[in-house]
């Protein structure tokens, strides 16, 4: 203030305070321990990483709050939680009795594991609903019909959906598996996967 002199003040020591870490209540570290699945799942990190010394220091130094899973239990218990919530939230958001669509495709990974995935289409959103590891099985057209009308009874009887049509690859095991389908289910609208049809368009041309 004006006319009066300011005198410097001179602190005479630091004081540090270390706050006790506060873990975690339940819901948070069921809601840090989805969000960590989610995570991996999206980015295709493994389980096993979770165990890695440098993943745990970082957890430990600037999240010591969470209780950090472990792979067994992010590939058990976690992830089951999390297919629960996942299933009963389709349930609430689509209609039941909706419409559905489904789709299969075949490949393998770097893993050279042989892999057949599932998805759907309902009210215009595309779903994943399994992907099957058939590397120890012969790849027939017979299997891919068994894991069609796998899904088809999932999506009939655990979400509540109607489905009234798959696509799928036009040749091979797939087209023999939908053929199969189609005999055993003659109402279906089964049709071939159009984005197959182009990839090959463009190799053979």
């Amino acid at each position: 203030m004006e006319g009066r002199a300011i005198v410097p003040w001179k602190q005479q020591r630091f004081n540090v305070i270390v706050a006790n870490v506060v873990p975690f209540g339940p819901s948070k570290q069921e809601a840090f321990s989805q969000q960590l699945l989610r995570a991996c799942v999206s980015t295709g990190w493994s389980f096993n990483s979770i165990a890695d010394p440098e993943v745990q220091k970082l957890f430990h130094d600037y999240i010591p709050g969470a209780t950090i899973p472990t792979r067994h239990a992010l590939s058990g218990k976690i992830l089951r939680a999390e297919v629960t919530r996942v299933e009963g939230e389709i349930k609430h958001t689509l209609h039941q009795g909706a419409y559905s669509v489904l789709s299969g495709d075949s490949w393998r990974d770097l893993a050279k594991i042989h892999q057949i995935a599932f998805t759907h289409t309902v009210e215009r959103r595309t779903y994943v609903l399994h992907v099957h590891d058939t590397s120890a099985k012969k790849k027939t057209g017979q299997l891919v019909f068994e894991l069609m009308e796998e899904e088809y009874h999932y999506i009939k009887d655990v979400l509540l959906l109607t489905m009234i049509g798959a696509c799928g690859d036009a040749g091979g095991d797939e087209k023999r598996g939908c053929l199969l389908f189609l005999q055993k289910y003659p109402w279906m609208l089964v049709m071939d996967c159009w984005s197959h049809q182009v990839h090959f368009i463009y190799i053979l041309a």
